[in-house]
């Protein structure tokens, strides 16, 4: 009976069942805009709190208080529309207050301007995802890059150059600390990503996944 209880529990663990990861809930927190970055545009909760779009040109965040550990795992499906926007990310904070070259706990996964503000910044870029790609499911090892307490979290759709036309949506998005207890699943590797600031681009050693989702 224990080895039965036992398998019963690894099971669940493995699909997904535990109480111990879930999915955001975008319908409990309020959206404020980030820094100075927020320009146009608005935001939107749908799908019963589980999508938050975007657009314009607009960094907001949320309130959601984390504590990220070196097996931290960050989950989420994405999908944009519209004109390609310079950059698409999600960060953690602990302030409202925004400083370029200081962005050591953001998360660039796409964008024209990907290669230029991880090059600068000194920041490995997480996929190459471009409008109009569709849906992409995202699996990052950030607890590979940074740890520590945060109190928020920052959600980005960034087109200087065209303040509207550009939309993102970000829906599954969770946070857990290991693959046993996320809720996202069925993950397919794809190349490492590649930290732009080294010499002759050197590959950087990663968790990082992505699943084109099939509707």
């Amino acid at each position: 009976m224990k080895f039965i209880k036992s398998a019963l529990i690894t099971t669940l663990l493995l699909i997904g069942g535990s109480a111990n990861a879930a999915f955001i809930n975008f319908s409990d927190y309020t959206a404020t805009a980030y820094g100075n970055q927020s320009k146009t545009g608005s935001e939107v909760v749908s799908n019963s709190g589980n999508t938050f779009t975007l657009n314009g040109n607009r960094w907001v965040d949320i309130l959601y208080g984390v504590t990220l550990t070196s097996t931290s795992i960050l989950n989420f499906s994405v999908e944009a529309t519209g004109l390609n926007a310079e950059l698409y990310g999600i960060a953690f904070e602990t302030n409202d207050t925004y400083k370029y070259g200081q962005m050591d706990n953001f998360v660039f996964f796409g964008g024209t301007q990907l290669t230029q503000v991880t090059s600068e910044n000194s920041l490995p870029s997480f996929g190459s995802y471009s409008s109009g790609d569709g849906v992409v499911n995202f699996s990052i090892n950030v607890g590979d890059y940074f740890t520590g307490v945060f109190d928020r979290m920052v959600f980005i759709l960034d087109n200087d150059a065209n303040q509207s036309g550009s939309v993102v949506s970000f829906s599954n998005v969770e946070v857990c600390d290991n693959a046993l207890v996320c809720q996202q699943s069925s993950v397919i590797a794809v190349p490492e990503p590649a930290h732009i600031g080294l010499a002759s681009l050197a590959l950087i050693v990663m968790g990082v996944t992505r699943r084109r989702k099939k509707i």
